[in-house]
């Protein structure tokens, strides 16, 4: 994290302005986020702003952020060899989602980040500005902020809760999301952060598995089934759950059907 990210960010409860106490290096390793709003306090641990404290998440959201804490370790490698295991290279499956973005030169922001398996492919973009990254896993983001440091790459992280987007109104030209949304507490409400922190024209694409790949997830992935405790329901995409305002919508499959990506331009 770098002071000229902090003009972004907002509190996640209020929306208020955000101010740094503590440490004033350029580095920011350790510190705290101060809201001027509701007067809460948001730690920066190792670089990282943290606006959720893990304990404190519920349903979904708190299952979901302890197992990817875990698979966070193996996250890279299964990737490569599910787009081996669909026929396609991960550059051509990537490239599905991502040629779709346009950052026209200005800020991306990727909500469920991972440990930044789409980065080598946003990065070497030439519209691409710069870059955000949010998570609700610590393990995952660890795994980013250590494959960014081994690539000497700069990509602002956080860990957030992306129902609650830590950022201002308006602020990003390219909002996506790929991975995750299925199951998350509130779609609905994760679909209107992103609006909310997009500016007016961007066009947002958010992807996830279809129900065969959740099917494939529960065969292969040690606690995946288990999470839902038989209550899993069949998984539709949320089309449903864009605002009617929303310009250019369209849902089509990527990744040889085993995704979906929807797509659409707020207003």
């Amino acid at each position: 994290m770098k002071i000229k990210s902090i003009d972004l960010l907002a509190c996640p409860s209020c929306h208020a302005e955000l101010t740094l106490v503590g440490d004033s290096s350029p580095s920011i390793r350790n510190a705290s986020l101060h809201c001027s709003g509701c007067d809460r306090h948001y730690p920066v641990v190792d670089g990282i702003p943290h606006f959720i404290q893990q304990q404190e998440l519920t349903g979904f959201n708190r299952k979901f952020a302890r197992m990817y804490n875990w698979f966070s370790w193996i996250y890279r490698p299964f990737s490569f060899f599910a787009f081996k295991f669909i026929g396609m290279s991960e550059e051509q499956g990537r490239g599905e989602i991502l040629d779709r973005l346009e950052p026209r030169g200005g800020k991306v922001l990727e909500v469920s980040i991972g440990p930044g398996v789409n980065l080598p492919f946003l990065l070497k973009r030439p519209d691409v500005g710069e870059v955000y990254g949010l998570d609700i896993s610590l393990g995952q983001l660890r795994r980013c902020q250590s494959y960014l440091r081994h690539k000497g790459w700069s990509v602002e992280l956080m860990l957030g809760n992306g129902e609650q987007l830590p950022l201002r109104d308006a602020a990003f030209e390219s909002v996506f999301h790929i991975g995750g949304i299925n199951f998350f507490n509130d779609k609905q409400k994760a679909i209107q952060e992103m609006i909310r922190v997009a500016k007016p024209g961007a066009r947002i694409l958010i992807a996830d598995e279809h129900e065969k790949a959740a099917r494939g997830y529960e065969r292969t992935l040690p606690g995946f089934k288990g999470a839902f405790e038989g209550q899993r329901e069949t998984i539709t995409a949320p089309i449903d759950l864009v605002p009617p305002e929303m310009q250019e919508v369209r849902l089509f499959d990527v990744w040889k059907g085993w995704f979906y990506c929807l797509e659409f331009r707020k207003p």
